[in-house]
């Protein structure tokens, strides 16, 4: 059985602040992400660096070299600066990394929005950035390029092909220079901005959350050259991302699929690549590790499993320890602000999101802004060490997210006497399901539409495998008739995508939960809809 914990926490009685180790100082702090993992392509050229399960495509490090060192040539033959952004909307495919990796030799932030969000959320989000070039797989080309018809940017394909559109493949050919190329030095400090990601915040809708070079290069790793990982987190979300990081500097064999997710697909990659290191949101652990087709030997090769963005029960940690007996099963909270904040490999641990990631510090406030002490629960407030960019074009939700030096999240928590970080309570009433945000007022506002209901509450009912599962609390009018199914069925039709579906089912009542002063308190809400499904 692996260790109790992979890193140490320390407390300060005196300050009242939990901290982790410190976090190592590799690189000039002043030094481009691209800087980094240029020279780290240039070792071990013939090292695979990704192979795509799609069709087989394997690329080393002198490949990926090549490809992002055309790209950037093609960024600079376009003119664009390091103030300029470029936009990736696409699944997983071979020239992703290779596009990332060029963005970052060139200095030349790029902005990853998921391809499956709806096209209000991508316009919106890109309505920030309004990105010089767009990247998209072509089945996507005429969505995009309606969404982006505000400032037209140019379009190019990353899969598939549309007519007089160019094609990443006419940029990735040789060129004359490649071999005297060297990455742009950055033009002001290594707290410009290397990446644009895509957050949930207080206002309902995803926010452009920024990442600096020194804090993209500062990404810690437990992963070596030799592992074999596989995820299917793409670059726009933080794991898919940090990943791509961890893989470009310690140069370690990512494999590739566009396939949804699924167990049956993901314990296939393990057994056909060996692959020793997975990275899973907790619904996808949930698929896997209860699969009839997991067993010890066809996942004897994986020696790290790790689990982030969302709750996952002690039962399945366990599960999944009996069937990996040798390998580190890692659950771990972290944000797109932060990073990983904590990693808990303790399956002893009931709900522990375990101790501090290296260059974390933490502290717990009451409601008055107090610091607490041992067994207190209050926000958790998080110091990465680095300075944090904050949210592109919102000053307003920075300046609330960022108190002094601390992020504010609005998690609640606490510390064991072991420094074990506990989360009590998720993010102010934001819910993800399968992996996707989504908010409750929003799913409330389509169910008020219809006549027969008086009051609604949406609540996140714990899903063991998807996580919070939309359940609708109604109180109906007064001898107004309607069932639960019709509730359901509409709310499907004005809401397309299925996170956002009455997943958990519609249950009636007389009477919400409410505190002294008449607001619904949706936690107990919660309660009184899982007693009443019992």
């Amino acid at each position: 059985m692996p260790t109790k914990a992979i890193f140490p926490t320390f407390y300060n009685k005196e300050t009242k602040i939990w901290s982790g180790v410190p976090r190592a100082t590799l690189y000039d702090p002043n030094t481009s992400v691209g800087q980094v993992i240029f020279n780290s392509l240039k070792c071990w050229p013939t090292n695979v660096i990704q192979i795509n399960d799609d069709d087989g495509t394997v690329l080393t490090n002198a490949d990926m070299l090549a490809y992002a060192t055309r790209i950037a040539l093609y960024f600079k033959s376009e003119g664009l600066t390091q103030e300029d952004k470029v936009g990736i909307v696409a699944n997983s495919n071979t020239y992703v990394i290779p596009l990332a990796t060029a963005c970052f030799f060139q200095a030349t932030p790029f902005h990853a929005v998921n391809y499956s969000r709806e096209p209000a959320i991508i316009k919106g989000l890109y309505s920030v950035t309004k990105p010089k070039i767009m990247f998209i797989d072509g089945a996507d080309y005429e969505k995009i390029k309606e969404i982006t018809q505000e400032w037209a940017p140019k379009i190019i394909t990353l899969t598939g092909s549309v007519e007089g559109v160019t094609s990443i493949e006419d940029l990735v050919k040789p060129h004359p220079a490649e071999k005297i190329y060297a990455p742009a030095a950055l033009a002001k400090t290594g707290d410009q901005i290397a990446v644009v990601l895509c957050s949930s915040g207080t206002s309902g809708l995803p926010k452009a959350v920024a990442l600096s070079h020194r804090h993209v290069a500062s990404t810690n790793s437990l992963c070596i050259s030799t592992d074999v990982l596989y995820t299917s987190a793409t670059i726009d979300w933080m794991t898919g991302f940090s990943i791509t990081i961890m893989n470009l500097i310690c140069g370690f064999t990512r494999i590739l699929s566009s396939k949804p997710f699924s167990a049956e697909t993901a314990i296939n990659i393990v057994t056909k690549y060996k692959v020793s290191c997975i990275a899973m949101a907790p619904w996808q652990a949930y698929e896997m590790y209860t699969s009839p087709l997991a067993t010890p030997e066809r996942l004897e090769s994986l020696n790290i499993s790790f689990v982030i963005g969302g709750w996952i029960s002690l039962a399945l940690l366990r599960r999944a320890q009996e069937l990996m007996p040798n390998c580190y099963i890692m659950f771990s909270y972290g944000t797109t602000e932060t990073g990983v904040v904590t990693i808990n490999c303790d399956q002893s641990l009931e709900c522990s999101v375990g101790r501090l990631a290296p260059g974390m510090r933490v502290k717990i406030l009451d409601e008055n802004g107090q610091q607490l002490d041992v067994n207190q629960t209050g926000e958790v407030l998080i110091d990465i060490g680095l300075k944090w960019e904050g949210y592109l074009a919102n000053p307003e939700d920075t300046a609330a997210t960022l108190q002094n030096g601390w992020i504010n999240l609005g998690d609640l928590g606490y510390f064991d006497e072991d420094n074990n970080l506990y989360l009590v309570d998720r993010k102010k009433d934001l819910l993800k399901y399968k992996s996707k945000h989504y908010w409750p007022n929003e799913i409330e506002q389509v169910i008020a539409e219809l006549p027969e209901v008086k009051h609604v509450c949406v609540v996140g009912v714990r899903d063991e495998r998807y996580g919070d599962a939309a359940g609708a609390l109604i109180i109906k009018k007064e001898g107004a008739d309607i069932s639960a199914e019709k509730i359901s069925e509409h709310v499907a039709q004005k809401l397309v995508v299925e996170y956002k579906h009455l997943n958990a089912g519609v249950i009636f009542v007389d009477e919400f939960p409410k505190n002294a002063n008449g607001k619904v308190m949706r936690s107990l809400a919660r309660q009184v809809f899982e007693e009443t499904k019992k």
